[in-house]
């Protein structure tokens, strides 16, 4: 027996050293090892790795015969420096044979990673048969581990029977904190069972990976043909998200139901819980699906629900499709007013000439005459001339200012003649003022006809005196017709103007001390006279009918008693003339929370505190209530309730009137100046309380103001103003005044901080000085520091590079837009 042992294995060792001739010879040898008997695996096992396929297919076949415990170990002691492929091979033979306690074995090994037989082990386990003992030890390796060593055993489960058992394992995978193995477990939940994991996988959306987004769109894409229209109520909500990727992916879901007009009712209805912007964010999501959505849309216009009428004009205005216009038309007679609005307001933006008569029949609607006029100025038909004309003729002064702004897009000879005309002959500065402005748009180009325009500006801009009148009148409308922001009373100098950046001396004798004392006595009340001779200064707001308001200082020096007007101009500003970020229109969509608007003494604070309130006071109806020293701007009724109280004539402090408008019923309170710790102190409170809070704060850039506002108060109350700031801040706006490329004018510069939850951690946790780092990165999220709006000002010919140069923090980055010339001047 032992020689016959002994002549097998020279067989065994003649085969793996290719000790054979011919074919014949190696098959020969074959034979007689798969009838040899008291073979043991680990004589074989090599079989199995050899590339010769008949001495696999043979070792597989004695193997078969001699199974024994040790047969796994051999083999992965063979799987030693063997590729990929080889081991693959072997292990598929291996794994067809009826090996028992396979799995108990791996397990034992498994268990050990510092093992030599560890990594090997895990090499077979993924070679194995999704089944049984195998299973398990498959799930084990997946659930632990560095997500590069668990992928590759998710890889294998995914091949493998979806069960109910191993769908609630799936489930626990895709809230993994490991994002890799987190999307592999959606991925597969979308291919193998979205069904059933249906609300996980609309939970996850939002925050999956871009490859595994598209895997989880495909599978909720079947659940919402499955389901119909009824599956919209649950994934609805993802609208608002902000990820615009997200939203896409929710409507191509959507769409899938097939049901484009009952998806649209339901969106409609869902649009009513969503805060403005976010509505405004989910509507223009709408616009690629404009081919699938506007005859529901037109269908809906008709609706008997006014609300649904109102939500589909919504919708039909991100479409630039004519075919709305006809069921627009006939909102122009909607019992519902704003419906009526919104209907003009669509017809003007999608400038059909069919719209013309109706808007023009509009016109005697009171409630729609706004957006009529502004409709018909912008499909600027001239059957409309007639029309519009006559309203040049309207008491109001505002309509008459609106109808020119329309006309002014009109290529019509008369139409610059009844602008000259308003130009020159209406009683109302403010409209004479408009006109001139207008003819400068309609002359540019042309020389005769500028020159034109120039001869009738001064009479058109002056105010109508009377006998009395005070000296100072004279000076501060020159001041304001000649472009200027600021008008400087000094004794022992003459009349001085602020142009821009500059100060320029007008000709004329200096004034004396008697003369500006007699100047400043002839505008003051009585009341404010003897402030000023007590206190020696003295801040009011100074009205000229029909020429305007100018915030006033008086100040007492060793020459005499000498002011400073600023001009404050005749209608508030938006945001678009001061140049402001067009995405910060958003602030009007925010329900609480506060914006600081942040900047040196003179870099217009105000005016962009008063563009803001005029965007509430265009977009929504709210209690908008000002505290102001002096008011500045006087904002009309528009949408809002406005109430502007002035510190020292309408009350005694911030704080005291801030403490008091708690009481009166806000929506938007406004802090014309964030001074103490009292008043920081109640804009915080109110910011939590549901209340938007808008306030203007010295600082020079926005990290500073958040430390400028933390650092007011003692040690002890820091952390919980930290908590407070973090919870409530929703934008810093910082900005500086620069020289523009126009002359005599200036040009803004924002830098713009957002409330990110980010920036909350980093205020709260006290780490500011790494907001200036998360700014340069958070340009997607609305931020902006100053050297890129400096960048962008250049790049629109705003300002000057070397303007650029010198206001920017980081000068080297601006080097290459200056000439040499410069860069040698200014380093040296």
């Amino acid at each position: 027996m032992a020689l016959f042992q002994s002549e097998i294995t020279e067989v065994i060792k003649k085969l793996a050293n290719k000790s054979f001739a011919t074919q014949e010879e190696r098959d020969e040898m074959l034979a007689r090892v798969e009838a040899a008997d008291g073979l043991r695996g680990k004589d074989l096992v090599w079989m199995l790795f050899r590339p010769d396929r008949a001495i696999r297919e043979s070792g597989a076949r004695a193997l078969a015969h001699a199974l024994d415990p040790e047969t796994v170990d051999a083999f992965l002691a063979e799987t030693k420096n063997k590729p990929e492929q080889a081991m693959r091979a072997a292990a598929g033979a291996l794994f067809s044979l009826p090996i028992t306690g396979i799995d108990a074995r791996l397990a034992q090994l498994l268990a050990t990673p510092s093992s030599p037989s560890f990594e090997p082990a895990r090499r077979l386990l993924l070679e194995a048969p999704v089944a049984g003992g195998i299973e398990q030890l498959l799930w084990q390796q997946a659930s632990a581990g560095m997500a590069d060593e668990r992928l590759p055993f998710l890889n294998k489960l995914a091949s493998g029977e979806i069960r109910q058992a191993t769908l609630a394992r799936w489930m626990q995978l895709a809230a993994d904190p490991d994002r890799l193995v987190r999307d592999k477990a959606l991925e597969v939940l979308a291919a193998r069972a979205p069904e059933a994991s249906a609300e996980t996988l609309v939970a996850e959306l939002p925050r999956a990976g871009q490859a595994t987004q598209q895997a989880i769109s495909e599978g909720l894409r079947r659940v919402a043909v499955a389901s119909g229209a009824k599956f919209a109520d649950r994934i609805l909500p993802l609208l608002a998200s902000g990820d615009a990727g997200t939203r896409r992916a929710v409507l191509d879901i959507l769409m899938a139901t097939g049901d484009a007009a009952g998806i649209l009712r339901r969106y409609i209805e869902f649009g009513k819980t969503l805060a403005g912007f976010v509505r405004e964010r989910a509507l223009d999501s709408l616009r690629a699906f404009a081919d699938k959505l506007v005859e529901p849309v037109i269908a809906l216009l008709g609706d008997a629900d006014p609300d649904v009428r109102g939500g589909a004009i919504a919708v039909a205005t991100v479409f630039e499709d004519k075919r709305i216009v006809p069921a627009a038309i006939g909102l122009l007679k909607d019992p519902d007013w704003w419906l009526r609005i919104a209907a003009a307001d669509t017809l003007g933006r999608l400038r059909d000439p069919r719209a013309v008569e109706p808007l023009i029949a509009a016109l005697a609607d009171a409630d729609v005459k706004w957006a009529a006029v502004e409709a018909l100025g912008r499909i600027a038909d001239q059957r409309a001339l007639p029309a519009l004309g006559k309203m040049l003729a309207d008491p109001a002064s505002d309509v008459r200012i609106e109808v020119m702004q329309a006309l002014r897009n009109f290529k019509h000879p008369q139409v610059r003649q009844a602008v000259m005309q308003m130009a020159q002959n209406d009683p109302e500065r403010s409209v004479r003022g408009r006109a001139v402005d207008i003819l400068d748009e309609l002359a540019a180009g042309d020389p005769g006809a500028q020159a034109q325009v120039d001869a009738i500006r001064q009479k058109a801009l002056a105010a109508s005196g009377s006998q009395g009148e005070p000296r100072l009148n004279t000076l501060l409308i020159a001041t304001r017709n000649q472009g200027a922001s600021d008008f400087h009373l000094s004794v022992g100098q003459p009349p001085i103007l602020r142009m821009a950046a500059d100060l320029v001396r007008a000709k004329g004798d200096p004034f004396t001390a008697v003369q500006t004392e007699a100047m400043l006595k002839e505008v003051l009340t009585a009341a404010q006279w003897e402030t000023l001779q007590s206190t020696h200064q003295l801040d009011f707001c100074y009205f000229i009918a029909q020429a305007g308001r100018y915030r006033a200082n008086v100040f007492y020096d060793h020459r005499g008693y000498n002011a400073v007007f600023r001009v404050i101009p005749e209608k508030p500003p938006t945001i678009h003339d001061i140049g402001l970020p067009e995405h910060l229109s958003e602030i009007a969509d925010f329900h609480q929370g506060l914006v600081l608007i942040c900047g040196p003494s003179g870099s217009g604070k105000s005016t962009t505190l008063a563009a803001l309130v005029n965007l509430f006071n265009e977009s929504r109806n709210d209690h908008v209530v000002t505290m102001e020293d002096p008011i500045e701007f006087v904002h009309p009724f528009k949408n809002c309730l406005i109430n502007q109280r002035e510190v020292g004539s309408h009350t005694g402090s911030f704080a005291r009137a801030l403490r008091a408008a708690l009481r009166e019923d806000p929506d938007v309170i406004v802090i014309g100046e964030l001074r103490d710790n009292e008043s920081i102190t109640l804009a915080l409170t109110a910011a939590e309380t549901g209340h938007i809070v808008l306030g203007t704060l010295n600082s020079t850039n926005a990290a500073k103001a958040i430390d400028r506002i933390v650092s007011s108060f003692p040690a002890d109350e820091q952390p919980q103003i930290r908590a407070s700031l973090s919870e409530s801040l929703k934008y810093v706006i910082a900005q500086r005044l620069l020289p523009s490329r126009e002359p005599r004018k200036q040009v803004a510069a924002f830098e713009i901080l957002k409330g990110t939850t980010t920036i909350a951690n980093m205020i709260r946790d006290e780490k500011t000085y790494q907001i200036h780092s998360a700014m340069q990165i958070g340009r997607s999220q609305g931020m902006q520091l100053f050297d890129e709006a400096l960048r962008d000002l250049v790049k629109r010919d705003a300002i000057a590079p070397e303007t650029a140069y010198m206001a920017a923090q980081k000068k080297e980055d601006f080097e290459t837009l200056v000439s040499p010339e410069f860069l040698a001047r200014a380093k040296g």
